[in-house]
């Protein structure tokens, strides 16, 4: 039993980790997916990453049906285990455990994140020297403070979703 409750503990640490660093796990809506697809507009042999991918439903969505690689970053272990379980026999998809603040974007051809908005400002230097011109990045639910975002979906009674272009 001991050493259930050390796993256990260890897991929980692992998700208070990654809600720290980023954000805590909550979902995109599914019947968001189209309108976050529509934005990003990805094109077979492209590359997006998703940070803080979770349990990867929104990577693997998106690269099915765009044949684009996702690459999804997830910090909580829990959460990379289920994303890995569900990128299995998809060739497309890579799921990494990093931190979203130690990837190399800088061949990325979009960006896909929700993560709390604290963390979109701490992100900026990051994008803004890494990210290649002409790169999209598509944020769910809050902006990226000091960006202007070229489009802005807006549905009733559901969250926005920015896109901008470097």
């Amino acid at each position: 039993m001991f050493w259930i409750e050390i796993l256990v503990f260890i897991l929980l640490c692992s998700f208070a980790y990654a809600a720290h660093r980023g954000a805590p796990w909550v979902p995109t809506w599914r019947r968001d997916f189209s309108r976050i697809k529509r934005l990003l507009d990805l094109k077979e042999g492209e590359t997006f990453f998703e940070l803080g991918c979770g349990d990867g439903r929104v990577v693997c969505a998106l690269s099915d049906v765009s044949g684009a690689k996702g690459i999804g970053v997830e910090l909580s272990f829990v959460q990379y285990l289920v994303a890995r379980l569900r990128a299995w026999r998809r060739p497309l998809v890579c799921i990494e455990l990093k931190d979203a603040f130690n990837v190399d974007l800088s061949e990325v051809d979009a960006v896909y994140l929700f993560l709390m908005s604290e963390t979109y400002g701490k992100l900026c230097e990051k994008f803004e020297k890494e990210l290649k011109p002409g790169c999209r990045v598509v944020t769910y639910v809050w902006p990226i403070p000091g960006w202007v975002a070229t489009e802005v979906d807006r549905k009733g009674g559901r969250p926005p979703v920015y896109l901008y272009r470097r």
